[in-house]
């Protein structure tokens, strides 16, 4: 009695466990009903019960917007109203939703499954519209984007440039930086920018998630430093620059004991700050202005103040300071007459952080021809400087060669030509080293003369055998056949050998059969995959075989099909007769001429 009652009470209790737990509810909703292009829309499904349940929303397809994150988490709340206690249980789902195009949007209904029971949602009506820029007209690239998440955390994505109005040609640079009040646990990029109209170079770019303690605003944040650039313009305008925009994940800890910890993402795009980039003045632009903008030092040096005629000198020029180092041209030399000089060697050195401060080292080859002394007069450099919107011409100090008379060549008074220089590195290797011009005999008489040209005809007839071999192997595909049929012969009768050593009666009719078709096949220049014995038996009819031989091998080929598809095993001796009779059969085959047919 007390067995049935029990049973009683726990079926009683399982069928109203079961009709709590079916009282569940669905509900979806967004932050925002308009939402721009360059903003990020939160949808929440929630899903109530009485109970612990096991059910997921199922999102429908979304028109005009993108899922790029999710998070998820769940609450329980127990009240008790007059000694009545009642249990709620909610599972939180947010997805963050990029907006792809502008236009009225419906978000379907979000449905779930519980039991044999299907829950839905409501329709939500979303519109999206052009994208605005994120700070106000008058202080809109002072202000910082910041986005706070439904959990109060503060995240954005700053791009920090070092000037807001440049001249073309002068470097400007912008790091993007990424601010969090909490720590992070993965970042991923979405959208690098693009610099139209800029000479770009990146100059950092973070491997490593790493990040340093900023106070902005009286608030402490995480700096995380992404991506560092230095920008030069090409010509006049004011630019906005692109954004950056990156996909983000921390943790989010649990609220109770009921609650579990999740990862959370969060879509973030940065600022789009304006540059407004100056033409520089062209009514007081020097003739010898060739682009450097910044602020530089110049100096010259000479490797030797006393060389001779024929003898190397080289003209060392280094631009150092602050600018565009890459982007200008090396400043041209002033004609000395009796001096031959060449085209210069041009290196740049530049430093960390950002490549805008280094040197520009210019090395010029001199020749003098003419013995004497001679004036290198000081050396002009202009460059526009930002700072005062002027240009500055520098120059150099005078410099003094003193050339003596070198040696005579032949008669004649010799210097090494241009072509006669070989520049490797910094250091001038000269091809010619000798001063005088050896007398040669007749080498016609010399044996080693003769042989290197026999040697030379023998060499150029095979390379004539060859080539007309090779040509005769391309254009005519029987002869090529006939000529590989061996090779692949040999391949195949040791695939034949290898299965009578194992004694593997299917493996070596395979094996022999497709050897035979094979070399036929070569032979007489038609298919072997696809042969059948009647077309082999009929091709060889074809080039006049001996009828004995063609019926020796359509009792060998029926032999190998009927081991193959009619399971017969062959015993060691007959494996070993079939072996010798497609060797006998091969080396008739051999002996004859068959007619090639191109193809």
């Amino acid at each position: 009695m007390f067995k049935k009652l029990a049973c009683i009470s726990f079926i009683f209790i399982s069928i109203n466990f079961y009709c709590l737990a079916q009282n569940v509810t669905i509900s979806s909703y967004v932050d925002r009903n308009t939402v721009s292009l360059n903003e990020i829309l939160k949808l929440t499904v929630e899903i109530k019960s009485d109970e612990q349940i096991e059910a997921e929303p199922e999102i429908p397809q979304l028109t005009g917007f993108q899922i790029i994150g999710q998070s998820s988490s769940s609450s329980t709340s127990i009240e008790i109203i007059n000694n009545q206690m009642s249990r709620s249980v909610t599972q939180s789902y947010t997805y963050s939703l990029r907006p792809l195009k502008v236009g009225q949007f419906t978000i379907p209904p979000i449905y779930t499954k519980f039991g044999k029971k299907t829950y839905r949602s409501k329709s939500i009506n979303v519109a999206v519209v052009e994208a605005q820029d994120t700070f106000d007209s008058q202080n809109k690239d002072q202000q910082i984007p910041k986005s706070t998440t439904t959990d109060g955390v503060q995240i954005f994505l700053q791009a920090q440039p070092n000037k807001k109005e440049i001249y073309v040609g002068e470097p400007l640079t912008i790091r993007y930086t990424l601010y969090s009040n909490k720590g992070l646990v993965g970042l991923n990029a979405e959208k690098m920018p693009k610099f139209s109209g800029f000479v770009q170079e990146e100059t950092f770019e973070a491997k490593n998630i790493t990040h340093t303690i900023e106070v902005i605003e009286g608030m402490r944040y995480y700096a995380y430093r992404i991506s560092d650039y230095t920008l030069f313009p090409t010509y006049a305008s004011t630019f906005k620059l692109d954004s950056m925009e990156l996909l983000c994940a921390y943790e989010v800890p649990a609220k109770s004991f009921f609650d579990f910890g999740t990862t959370k993402r969060v879509y973030i795009q940065s600022n789009q700050p304006s540059i407004r980039v100056q033409p520089l003045p062209l009514e007081e632009q020097p003739q010898d202005f060739s682009g450097a903008v910044g602020k530089f030092n110049i100096i010259a040096n000479l490797s030797s103040s006393q060389v001779k005629t024929g003898e190397s000198v080289t003209l060392t020029l280094t631009i150092s300071g602050s600018g565009n180092i890459r982007m200008f041209d090396p400043p041209r030399i002033p004609t000395i007459p009796n001096i031959d000089s060449f085209t210069p060697e041009v290196s740049e050195e530049l430093y960390p952080p950002y490549n805008i401060n280094g040197k520009k080292i210019i090395k010029y080859i001199l020749i003098p021809e003419e013995p004497g002394s001679y004036t290198f007069p000081s050396i002009p450099f202009t460059y526009f400087e930002p700072t005062t919107r002027s240009y500055k011409t520098i120059q150099t100090d005078p410099m003094y060669l003193h050339v003596e008379k070198g040696k005579d060549v032949a008669g004649n008074l010799a210097y090494i030509r241009p072509q006669d220089i070989d520049i490797q590195g910094r250091d001038i290797h000269f091809i010619i080293s000798k001063d005088t011009i050896e007398d040669f005999s007749l080498i016609i008489l010399q044996i080693w003369y003769w042989l290197i040209v026999i040697i030379g005809i023998l060499s150029i007839v095979a390379a004539v055998i060859f080539k007309r071999e090779r040509e005769k192997l391309l254009q005519d595909r029987a002869y090529y056949r006939s000529k590989i049929s061996n090779k692949q012969l040999q391949k195949d009768i040791q695939t034949v050998q290898s299965a009578l050593k194992q004694k593997n009666s299917e493996q070596f009719c395979v094996s022999g059969e497709n050897a035979l078709k094979n070399y036929i096949a070569n032979r007489c220049n038609i298919s072997a995959g696809a042969s059948k014995i009647q077309d082999i038996i009929s091709e060889l009819h074809k080039h006049n075989v001996e009828e004995s031989l063609v019926a020796r091998i359509q009792k060998f080929l029926l032999q190998t099909d009927t081991a193959r598809f009619g399971g017969v095993q062959y015993s060691d001796e007959e494996l070993s007769h079939l072996y010798h009779e497609l060797n006998d059969i091969i080396t008739i085959l051999s002996r004859m001429k068959f007619r090639r047919k191109k193809k």
